[in-house]
């Protein structure tokens, strides 16, 4: 998944705060992550982001979308913002507010990690393991991203750390 300078990991640079983008780079990352159900993995169109938006009570035309997308002089309306984030389904505070912005990024990532099958099936068949397994498969994937060429994998949490809330794992009391 291609993902603009500066985006990525919740749009944060090394660990610290959350980098400033511009409106297109927010846009374009949006496009890249956020697809359509049944889309085949392609990108929504600028028209489909219109209808989305109708649909939401919203209205912007495709060709405003378009000019949001590439021109960084453009300075949309809160009413068109509103309009973009109902059509991505993402609070309007992600184009105004870069925690805001890394936070979304963060779950926009899962969720397009998780239209995977094979990524799905490593993530539910770990789901009820424990900590020491989960910290081992954790080390196995650095392993196997390191033949790849890929660096070890920063995000997340501690994959020691059970963050299920009372969620024990099998065959063991409450």
């Amino acid at each position: 998944m291609a993902v603009p300078a500066g985006g990525g990991a919740g749009g944060a640079e090394g660990g610290g705060r959350p980098v400033r983008r511009t409106l297109p780079e927010k846009l374009e990352y949006l496009f890249a992550t956020v697809r359509p159900p049944g889309g085949l993995g392609r990108e929504y169109t600028h028209q489909e982001i219109a209808d989305r938006a109708a649909e939401a009570g919203e209205q912007v035309s495709a060709s405003y979308v378009w000019q949001l997308r590439k021109d960084p002089t453009k300075n949309p309306t809160i009413r068109s913002l509103e309009a973009l984030a109902k059509a991505f389904g993402i609070p309007v505070a992600y184009f105004f507010n870069d925690e805001t912005a890394a936070a979304v990024e963060a779950n926009l990532e899962l969720i397009a990690a998780l239209r995977n099958e094979h990524v799905r099936g490593v993530a539910l068949a770990a789901s009820d393991l424990s900590p020491e397994s989960l910290q081992a498969i954790m080390q196995m994937i650095d392993r196997a991203r390191e033949w790849e060429g890929l660096g070890t994998w920063e995000g997340g949490q501690d994959a020691g750390a059970d963050t299920r809330p009372d969620h024990p794992r099998p065959n063991q009391p409450r």
